[in-house]
């Protein structure tokens, strides 16, 4: 047997135990457009620059167990109202008058609890939360209000984590501030902070990989930095805590490629498209 055989049943690629870069290095190319300025990218020290863990799904639990309680009990009452309809069916509407009151007054309300839980205890929007927290304590505000429209909490997802599971994919926490007046990009993370003026920007996308069963959309950035082009792909927080499918995610992260597109004035070089 060869000693580089390929063990089917080896679990699947872990991250690495030591922290990588929230940027990536890519090869010098021809670019679509043509920097004549650098971004810059900021250590942010402790303590107002640390870790942020994204938040664990404990909304899906809740709501899987909110809704397992009211399928239990619609189920129970099917099968009574069932067997008096069978075996006295002159007690049938007696018995789905009791069951009225309940209905108001457990499960309605347990369902809306379940609504607001699935929004609130999302892993999403539980993490901007502590994000937001971080990010206000700084004495440096680069994004004046978090609450601006210009503003979306995003996740840094370095395209050398495409391959690990869902919840290890996040690099760093951050705020994406895309300045119209100023024309510039500003990523405020957990423990970075991006100044990219628009005309920094070599190359804007969106890019797509498959983690498990979920297709994952992100925004890729290429930038000039004084250490030569750099890669920094977001993708795009769901902060509204409902479920998404593949073409919402999409139509997201195109969204955002269109409001940085519209701060790039730099001609494209001839024969080239965005």
């Amino acid at each position: 047997m060869p000693d580089h055989s390929i063990n089917p049943f080896q679990s699947p690629p872990t991250p690495p135990s030591e922290s990588s870069s929230v940027t990536s290095v890519v090869a010098k190319e021809d670019w679509p457009f043509e920097a004549t300025e650098l971004a810059v990218i900021e250590t942010i020290e402790p303590p107002l620059g640390r870790p942020i863990v994204p938040g664990w799904p404990w909304g899906k639990v809740l709501s899987f167990l909110l809704l397992s309680l009211v399928g239990l009990y619609m189920l129970r009452a099917g099968v009574a109202m069932l067997l008096t309809w069978l075996y006295n069916p002159d007690g049938l509407i007696a018995m789905v008058a009791s069951f009225i009151p309940f209905l108001l007054l457990i499960v309605l309300p347990m369902i809306i609890f379940q609504t607001i839980c699935s929004h609130y205890f999302h892993e999403d929007v539980s993490t901007f939360r502590r994000l937001a927290k971080l990010v206000r304590l700084r004495e440096t505000k680069p994004i004046p209000s978090l609450n601006s429209p210009n503003c979306q909490f995003v996740a840094i997802v370095p395209r050398e984590r495409w391959q690990f599971a869902e919840r290890d994919l996040t690099q760093e926490v951050a705020v994406l501030h895309i300045n119209p007046y100023e024309s510039r990009v500003i990523i405020e993370g957990a423990e970075h902070r991006f100044w990219i003026p628009a005309q920094a920007l070599l190359k804007c996308g969106v890019d797509n990989f498959k983690t498990g069963n979920k297709q994952i959309w992100v925004l890729c950035l290429i930038v000039q930095t004084g250490e030569g082009p750099r890669e920094v792909c977001l993708r795009i927080g769901n902060v509204d805590g409902f479920w998404q499918s593949s073409g919402q995610r999409k139509a997201v992260a195109e969204k955002f490629w269109g409001r940085v597109m519209l701060l790039k004035q730099a001609p494209l070089k001839a024969g080239q498209a965005t």
